[in-house]
């Protein structure tokens, strides 16, 4: 199903093809594997026992059913890709150009072993993104804490 989506946005000429998913493909590239992602992200106090923490390998679509997806996203020359679920953003590029975008959550944040990494200096916190659509291919997306 997920081929005959992107060939029907090729054929109609689709000049942006996003992405959005719930997990996200990946935290820094497309490559990575579990073993290479050993950071943790620690929950905010009160949630849950004292140092309550998740692997932050958890956080991806698994090694190989990513590989086959990437395939077929550089075949079809997917724009970008948005997700949620890491509770922090991300934003990161396939080896191709293929934006990665992880948006933070609504409610509870996670905070990564390696959040300065990923994030590109967006401040983690509660908040959402907003994302412009230009010409072809071209689009901006920006990261608004809910306090601004």
């Amino acid at each position: 199903w997920l081929e005959k989506r992107l060939i029907y946005a090729q054929e109609n000429k689709a000049t942006h093809i996003f992405v959005y998913t719930h997990f996200p493909w990946f935290l820094r590239h497309e490559n990575e594997t579990d073993e290479e992602v050993v950071t943790f992200s620690g929950a905010p106090p009160g949630w849950g026992p004292e140092g309550t923490s998740f692997p932050d390998n958890y956080f991806t679509i698994p090694f190989e059913e990513r590989q086959m997806a990437m395939l077929l996203f550089r075949k079809y020359n997917v724009t970008a890709c948005f997700s949620g679920h890491f509770h922090q953003n991300v934003v990161a590029k396939s080896s191709w150009g293929m934006d990665m975008i992880v948006t933070g959550a609504l409610s509870m944040t996670l905070s990564s072993g390696m959040a300065s990494e990923l994030s590109n200096g967006e401040i983690n916190g509660i908040g959402m993104r907003t994302v412009d659509v230009g010409e072809a291919g071209e689009f901006t997306h920006k990261w608004f804490l809910l306090d601004e």
